[in-house]
C-alpha cells in the first residue's frame, strides 16, 4: 500500500484552489507587489546590486501559493519591475550583460515555478492515492464485517429449521405416534424443508445473478400469472402469520416479456418480504397495472417501514435492517438483491417508498410492457389440467435415504415404483421392469446419470416408446440444465424437489416416441 506524503511536503500547496483563477492570478500579482516593496525599502542597502534575486523568492512564493501559471506570470513581471526601478539600465552596464542577466533569471524562476508544480502534483497524487486506498481499507473492513455478520445470520437461519427437523425425527422414532401429533409432525416438516430450500435457492441465485451467469428464457409472460404463482409460492407463510394478500387488477391483461420462473421468483421475494416485515394478521396489496409502454406491479405492506438512513443501501448484497438477535424476521438479506438484478435483467427498474419507521413501505416494479402474440391469447384461454394417471416408475438413486422417501411417496399416488442405486442396475431392470418414467440421479458413482441416459435412449433408439428420463438431481444452474438436456434427458428438476410437482410431472407425462424424436 502506497503511503501519505511526507509532513514536510503534505502542505506544498498550491493554497488557493485551481478553480479561483482570479483569485490565483491576483495572489501572485500581489506577491509580486510586495517583493517591489521589500526590494525598494533594501534599496539605501543594496543600491543597484542583485535586482532581481528578491523576485526569485517572489516567483517561488507565487508558485507555492497559486501553480504554475501564476508563478510564470510573476517571471514576467518581475525584470519589469527591477528594470525599471532598481536599475540605472543601459548606463549601469552593457545591454547585452543585462539581456543575459534577465534570461538567466527567467530560466531560473521558470525552472522554480516548474519544480514546484512538478511537486504539488505529485503530492495531489500522493493525496488521492491515499484518500482511494483509505477508501478502499474502509470498504474491504466494511465488507469483511458485512461478511461476519452474514456467515452469523446463514448460521442462525440454518440452525433454526434443523432444531424441529431433529425433533420431529425423535418424535416419529418412538413407538406409534398419535394421528394428531403425526399429521402436525408431517406439517412441520414440510414447512421446514421449504425454508431451507428458499436460503439454499437464494444463496445459489445471488452468486450466479450477480455474476449474470443466469439466462433468461424469454417468451411472453402474463403479468398476472407472474402474480399468482408468486402467491402460491409464498401461501404457507402467509397462513402461518394469519396475512391476507389482496390483489387488484387496474389494468388487465398486462403481458410482459421475459422469464416467468425468473419473474415469479422476484416477485415472490418481495411478497416474502412484505410479509416478515409486516405484523401478524395484516393486509398485504398488490396491484398489477400499466401504461402504453410500461407494466407496473406494486407491493405495499402496513409493515415496520424502512430507516430513512437505510434506504439508499436498501438493494445492497446481505443489508438487513434487524441487527437485534432475536433476528424476529429472519432472511439472509439478499432477497432484494436478488430482485434488483432480476428486475434489471429484464429491462425494468425497481424502486422503494417509506415514510419512515413504523409506516410501511411500497415496493414498485416496472416493466417493459408488451402485446401479446395470438399463441399466447390462445394459451391463455385454455384451462390447464393435470390428470393424474398411474405409471411404471424407475428411481435411480445411490442414497438409501432418499430412494426410499421417494418410493413411499410415488406409491401415494399409486405409481408401480422400483428402487435401485446404481447406473448398471437401472439398465439391467429395465430388461423386465418396462418403466414408463426414469427418474435418474446424476451424480451416481461409476456409471453417471449422463452415460445412463445415453444408454437407455441407445437401447430404445430402434422402437417406438422409450421411458421418459427425469434427472432428479442436486445441481441446478442453467450449465446443468443444458447438460442434462444435451445427455438426452426429457425434463430436469432439482433437489429438493416440490413433492407436488414431481408428482405432476410424473402422472401427467407419457412416453417418448423415438421415431418422432430421433435416436441421439
Amino acid at each position: 500500500m502506497k503511503s501519505a506524503p511526507p509532513p514536510f511536503l503534505s502542505h506544498i500547496g498550491p493554497i488557493i484552489p485551481g478553480d479561483a483563477t482570479v483569485l490565483r492570478y491576483a495572489a501572485a500579482l500581489g506577491v509580486v507587489l510586495v517583493t517591489f516593496f521589500l526590494r525598494a525599502v533594501l534599496t539605501p542597502l543594496l543600491g543597484v546590486q542583485a535586482p532581481l534575486l528578491p523576485f526569485l523568492l517572489g516567483v517561488l512564493i507565487s508558485a507555492y501559493i497559486s501553480g504554475r501559471g501564476p508563478a510564470l506570470l510573476a517571471c514576467f513581471i518581475s525584470p519589469v519591475l527591477a528594470t525599471v526601478w532598481f536599475t540605472d539600465w543601459p548606463h549601469d552596464a552593457p545591454p547585452l550583460q543585462w539581456i543575459a542577466h534577465v534570461t538567466f533569471f527567467l530560466l531560473l524562476a521558470a525552472l522554480t515555478a516548474l519544480i514546484m508544480h512538478a511537486l504539488q502534483e505529485s503530492v495531489r497524487r500522493a493525496d488521492a492515492s491515499a484518500q482511494r486506498e483509505a477508501a478502499a481499507a474502509q470498504a474491504l473492513r466494511e465488507n469483511d464485517r458485512r461478511k461476519d455478520e452474514f456467515l452469523a445470520m446463514l448460521a442462525h437461519e440454518l440452525r433454526n429449521p434443523l432444531t424441529p427437523i431433529r425433533n420431529v425425527a425423535h418424535i416419529l422414532g418412538r413407538a406409534s405416534p398419535d394421528p394428531g401429533t403425526l399429521k402436525r409432525s408431517s406439517e412441520m416438516l414440510e414447512r421446514q424443508a421449504s425454508h431451507l430450500t428458499r436460503l439454499v435457492d437464494d444463496l445459489l441465485d445471488v452468486a450466479r445473478i450477480t455474476h449474470r451467469r443466469i439466462e433468461l428464457r424469454h417468451e411472453v409472460v402474463k403479468l398476472e400469472q407472474v402474480v399468482a404463482t408468486a402467491l402460491e409460492t409464498v401461501q404457507p407463510l402467509l397462513e402461518s402469520r394469519r396475512q391476507i394478500v389482496t390483489t387488484t387488477v387496474t389494468e388487465p391483461h398486462v403481458y410482459v416479456d421475459g422469464d416467468e420462473v425468473r419473474l415469479s421468483q422476484a416477485v415472490t421475494n418481495l411478497l416474502t418480504n412484505a410479509s416478515k416485515y409486516s405484523a401478524e394478521g395484516q393486509r398485504i396489496h398488490v396491484n398489477i397495472g400499466g401504461d402504453a409502454s410500461s407494466a407496473l406491479l406494486s407491493v405495499r405492506d402496513q409493515g415496520q417501514g424502512i430507516d430513512p438512513q437505510l434506504m439508499p443501501r436498501l438493494f445492497d448484497l446481505f443489508m438487513q435492517g434487524d441487527r437485534s438477535l432475536d433476528r424476529a424476521q429472519g432472511g439472509l438479506g439478499i432477497g432484494l438483491t436478488i430482485v434488483k438484478h432480476l428486475v434489471d435483467m429484464h429491462g425494468g427498474s425497481v424502486e422503494v417508498a417509506s415514510e419512515g419507521l413504523n409506516q410501511g413501505s411500497e415496493f414498485r416494479v416496472r416493466l417493459p410492457r408488451v402485446a401479446p402474440g395470438p399463441d399466447q391469447q390462445a394459451a391463455d384461454a385454455m384451462p390447464t389440467e393435470h390428470p393424474v394417471r398411474r405409471r411404471r416408475v424407475l428411481v435411480v438413486e445411490d442414497n438409501g435415504d432418499a430412494a426410499e422417501s421417494l418410493r413411499d411417496l410415488l406409491h401415494l399416488d399409486d405409481h408401480d415404483v422400483m428402487v435401485v442405486n446404481s447406473g448398471a442396475a437401472a439398465l439391467t431392470a429395465l430388461d423386465h421392469f418396462r418403466a414408463e418414467v426414469v427418474l435418474l440421479d446424476v451424480g451416481l458413482p461409476h456409471m453417471d446419470g449422463h452415460m445412463v441416459a445415453h444408454a437407455i435412449r441407445a437401447r430404445y433408439a430402434a422402437g417406438t416408446i422409450r421411458p421418459r428420463i427425469i434427472a432428479l438431481t442436486g445441481y441446478g444452474t442453467d450449465e446443468d440444465k443444458q447438460a442434462t438436456a444435451r445427455s438426452g434427458f426429457d425434463d430436469h428438476l432439482t433437489k429438493p424437489v416440490n413433492p407436488a410437482e414431481l408428482l405432476r410431472a410424473i402422472s401427467s407425462k407419457t412416453g417418448v416416441s423415438t421415431i418422432r424424436e430421433g435416436a441421439s
